[in-house]
């Protein structure tokens, strides 16, 4: 199994001990209200934090690979942050979508966008895409202000495409936003 570092993190496989972390995030309203597969009608913070662990960690046991969902420790004190995903998107192998969630304690102090370095390194070195894409819903500025820190470029927006969630509620657009290997390739050391 691969396991990430960059300078303040550690990214390594989910295992089973950290569902207080995943439960901690799916039954955050301010977390989930932004997350696609997350906290809508007739799901339970429970049952979503059972789904996605059995996913992180079945993933992990696929060969090949496809996706990999990384929990985020922060290396001085061993604290698990949130999760961190790369994953292969459509059928080709030639782009990966990379992902992230922390929790709220942890946002604004740069570790999305540290670990989003090492993701697009991943994605372009190890995985040998040749784009690498990330979506959030429109209304989470705060991801797409880590998007572009990352150089990454609006490629489109999806209208009413994320599921509404509350009972009756609307549907909310997506931005996707894209890197490009021969940017990327472009990018300082000191940023890679």
């Amino acid at each position: 199994m691969k396991h990430l570092e960059t300078a303040r993190l550690y990214l390594r496989p989910f295992e089973a001990g950290d569902y207080p972390l995943i439960l901690k995030i799916s039954s955050d309203p301010d977390t989930v209200k932004y997350l696609y597969h997350w906290g809508h009608p007739g799901t339970t913070p429970e049952s979503d934090a059972h789904r996605f662990l059995s996913y992180a960690l079945g993933e992990w046991g696929k060969r090949p690979i496809r996706a990999r969902e990384y929990c985020i420790v922060l290396k001085e004190t061993g604290e698990t942050l949130g999760d961190g995903s790369v994953e292969y998107w459509g059928d080709h192998g030639d782009v990966a979508e990379i992902g992230w969630i922390l929790t709220p304690e942890h946002r604004g102090k740069g570790y999305v966008t540290e670990m989003g370095r090492e993701l697009i390194r991943y994605a372009f070195e190890e995985m040998q895409v040749d784009k690498v894409i990330a979506h959030c819903d429109t209304r989470n500025i705060p991801s797409y202000r880590v998007m572009e820190r990352l150089h990454m470029h609006l490629e489109s927006t999806e209208k009413e495409c994320r599921p509404a969630k509350t009972e009756g509620g609307k549907k909310s657009d997506e931005f996707t936003y894209a890197l490009f290997r021969e940017d990327w390739e472009k990018w300082p050391e000191t940023e890679k």
